[in-house]
C-alpha cells in the first residue's frame, strides 16, 4: 500500500510529528503524500473521542484527497467520526463560528451565513443603499476593514487622498454590525468573527485542540492572514501536531487574501522538523528545466517519471494573432496530433491568464459586467435568468438550486435565503407539495433562446395569467442582451470542445499531457510581463509571475506557450530558456 512512496515522501507518512511544514515542488505528489499520512494515521488511531482534522482550501482538493484514500489506501470515505476531512472554512464553520458566533456578534440565534457560496446576497433596495455590500467588506487579521470584491464593484472611493479610511468605510462598518446582530455572516466575517472567539474565550481553542490534537493542511501556501490566526491560536492553546503541506511558487489566490509569506515563514520556523519535495512526478526533465527558471527553487525540479522524464519535446514560445487565436489552437493541436498525444478534455488543455481572455477565444465582443442590468431590490431577477439558463442547458441542479433560492426571496422579500428557510418551507408544506411549487414556477420560465427583455416580458406574463406574485425587472437599457452574452463561462462553452479550454486557477493541482498556455502584453490589471522579466522580478513577491508558473507546470511531455509579439517573446525566451535578445530561438 505504501510501497511507491520516495524517502522522502516515507519520512512525512511514518516520521514527522510535532510542527512541520513539507515545501514542495509541482508534481511532487502533495496530495499524495498527505492522503498516505493520513490513511496510515487513521489506521494506527485508538482513540474514540479524538481525532484528526485534516483540511484543504478548496471543495476540489479535499475531495481529491478523499478519493486517493479510497482508491490507493482502501481507507473508508466519508472519513468516518472522529476525524474530519472537509475544506478549512467548513472546519472554521463546524467546530467554531455556528456554534459560538452569537457571542461575538451580538445575536440571540444561531448565525446565518450568506453571500457566496453559501447563496447570493441581494441586500439593497436602492443604487447606493449601503445594504448592498454586506458581502463586499469584511475585516482582516488586523481589524482594518478591507474590500472582498474588485474596487470596481463600489460607488465611492475607498481611502482619501492622505490615505485614511473615506467616510463610505464608516458607514460600511456600522451596516457590517447592524446585519452581525441579526445574525447574518458572510464566510470572510466567519472567519474573522471566529479569531475573536478564540482570542476572547480560551476555553473553545482548548477544546478544539483536545478534540483534534493533529491538523494537517494541504496547499498551505494559501492560508490568508486570518486563517493563519486561527491556526495560530490553536497552536497557542497546546496543538501539538500539525503538518503542513504546500508550494508558495503556486500561491495564487491573493484575490481571496491569501499570503504565501505566512507558509514560508512557518517553514523557515520549524526548518529543523521540515521536508523539501523535489521530486517532479508529472512532467518531462526538458519541462522541469524549462520552468525552474521562473522558480524559487535552488535547483531544477527531478523528473521521476520513468514514462516522461526522457521525453525530447522541447517547451516552445510562440506568438499569436489576437484576432485569430483559433489559428494558434489549431497549430497546437496539430502538434499533439503529430507527437502521438490523443487529443481529449484530460490530456489536452488550453489555459489563460483571466476569464475575460476566453471572449477572444469563442468570439463574443467585450464583458457584460453581471451587476449591469440587474436592479436594486429585484436582485432576485438574475438568479431566475441564470437559473433558468442553467437548467436549459441541462444543469439541473444548479439551475434548479438557483431558482429554488430566487423563488424564496421574491415571495419574501428579503436578502438571503440558507438551507435553514428551505427546510422550514418543506417542513411546512411537505416535500412533495413544496418540491411541485417549485417545478410549476420553473416550467412558466420561458427558455433561454430570447434576449433578456423579451424573456422577463414573457415570464412575467407567465406568472400573472397563473397567479404568481412575482415580477422580474431589470434595466431596460439592457434588454437587448443575450442569455449567452450574460452568462456563458468558459466551463460552459467548453464543455463540447474536444479539449479542456479554462484558466490556469481552474487548472490548478490538475495534469495533462500537453499545454498551450496563452499571455497578453499586460499581467492582469499590473504592471507588464516584459517589465517584471526586464526588472528579474522574483515570484515569491509577484502573484503574476506565480500565475503563469502554475499554468507551464501544469504538462507532462508538450508546452507551448503563446504571448502577443516578438518583444514579449524574446523577453521570455530569456528569462525561460536563456537565450537573449541578440541571439537565434528555438
Amino acid at each position: 500500500m505504501f510501497s511507491s512512496l520516495s524517502s522522502e515522501q516515507r519520512e512525512i507518512v511514518f516520521e514527522k510529528i510535532g510542527r512541520s511544514v513539507v515545501r514542495a515542488c509541482p508534481g511532487s505528489g502533495k496530495t499524495y503524500s498527505l492522503a498516505a499520512r493520513l490513511a496510515y494515521r487513521i489506521s494506527k488511531w485508538d482513540r474514540k473521542c479524538q481525532g484528526i482534522a485534516a483540511i484543504s482550501f478548496t471543495n476540489v482538493a479535499w475531495k481529491e484527497i478523499e478519493k486517493q484514500l479510497n482508491e490507493k489506501f482502501e481507507i473508508r470515505i466519508p472519513v468516518q467520526y472522529p476525524h474530519f476531512l472537509g475544506t478549512i472554512d467548513s472546519f472554521v464553520n463546524k467546530f467554531i463560528f455556528l456554534p459560538y458566533g452569537h457571542l461575538i456578534m451580538g445575536c440571540s440565534r444561531r448565525p446565518i451565513l450568506v453571500g457566496e457560496p453559501h447563496g447570493t446576497w441581494a441586500g439593497g433596495k436602492y443604487e447606493r443603499d449601503y445594504n448592498r455590500y454586506f458581502d463586499a467588506v469584511s475585516f482582516n487579521a488586523e481589524d482594518i476593514a478591507i474590500r472582498t470584491k474588485s474596487p470596481t464593484q463600489y460607488h465611492f472611493k475607498w481611502f482619501n487622498k492622505d490615505g485614511s479610511e473615506s467616510g463610505h468605510v464608516k458607514h460600511l462598518k456600522d451596516m457590517k454590525y447592524a446585519f452581525w446582530k441579526q445574525g447574518f455572516a458572510t464566510q470572510s466575517d466567519a472567519n474573522y468573527i471566529s479569531t475573536k472567539i478564540l482570542e476572547s474565550y480560551p476555553a473553545v481553542a482548548k477544546s478544539i485542540v483536545q478534540r483534534f490534537p493533529e491538523l494537517m493542511i494541504d496547499e498551505a501556501q494559501d492560508t490568508s492572514d486570518v486563517q493563519m490566526k486561527i491556526i495560530d491560536c490553536l497552536l497557542n492553546h497546546g496543538l501539538e501536531h500539525i503538518l503542513m503541506i504546500g508550494d508558495p511558487d503556486q500561491a495564487i489566490y491573493e484575490w481571496n487574501d491569501a499570503k504565501p509569506e505566512l507558509f514560508i515563514e512557518k517553514y523557515a520556523l520549524w526548518k529543523e522538523n521540515s521536508v523539501v519535495l523535489n521530486e517532479n512526478r508529472r512532467s518531462s526533465r526538458n519541462i522541469c528545466n524549462f520552468t525552474y527558471r521562473l522558480s524559487s527553487l535552488d535547483s531544477p525540479s527531478v523528473a521521476v517519471n520513468e514514462n516522461v522524464k526522457e521525453c525530447q519535446l522541447q517547451p516552445t514560445i510562440v506568438t499569436y494573432n489576437a484576432d485569430n487565436l483559433q489559428h494558434t489552437i489549431d497549430d497546437f493541436l496539430r502538434l499533439c496530433i503529430q507527437h502521438q498525444i490523443d487529443i481529449n478534455r484530460e490530456k489536452i488543455a488550453v489555459l489563460y491568464r483571466s476569464k475575460g481572455f476566453y471572449n477572444q477565444i469563442i468570439g463574443i465582443d467585450g464583458a457584460i459586467k453581471q451587476e449591469d442590468p440587474w436592479l436594486p431590490g429585484k436582485m432576485f431577477t438574475r438568479e431566475f435568468a441564470k437559473g433558468k439558463y442553467l437548467y436549459d442547458r441541462k444543469h439541473f441542479k444548479d439551475g434548479y438550486k438557483m431558482i429554488e433560492r430566487a423563488i424564496h426571496k421574491a415571495l419574501s422579500g428579503n436578502n438571503y435565503c440558507s438551507e435553514n428557510d428551505i427546510a422550514d418551507r418543506i417542513s411546512e408544506e411537505g416535500f412533495l407539495k413544496y418540491r411541485k411549487r417549485i417545478l410549476d414556477i420553473l416550467q412558466l420560465l420561458p427558455k433561454t433562446n430570447a434576449d433578456l427583455m423579451s424573456w422577463i416580458n414573457q415570464a412575467n406574463q407567465n406568472f400573472k395569467i397563473n397567479g404568481i406574485k412575482i415580477k422580474l425587472e431589470v434595466d431596460s437599457s439592457f434588454g437587448g442582451l443575450t442569455f449567452e452574452q450574460l452568462f456563458e463561462t468558459a466551463e460552459l462553452y467548453a464543455e463540447h470542445l474536444e479539449y479542456r479550454l479554462g484558466t490556469v486557477h481552474t487548472a490548478k493541482g490538475e495534469t495533462f499531457d500537453a499545454v498551450l498556455l496563452f499571455l497578453k502584453k499586460k499581467a492582469g490589471q499590473k504592471s507588464y510581463y516584459s517589465t517584471y522579466i526586464k526588472n528579474n522580478t522574483s515570484i515569491t513577491i509577484c502573484e503574476e509571475l506565480r500565475i503563469v508558473y502554475v499554468g507551464i507546470t501544469r504538462p507532462r511531455k508538450l508546452l507551448v506557450l503563446a504571448v502577443p509579439d516578438e518583444t514579449d517573446k524574446k523577453a521570455w525566451e530569456k528569462k525561460l530558456i536563456g537565450i537573449d535578445q541578440g541571439e537565434s530561438s528555438l
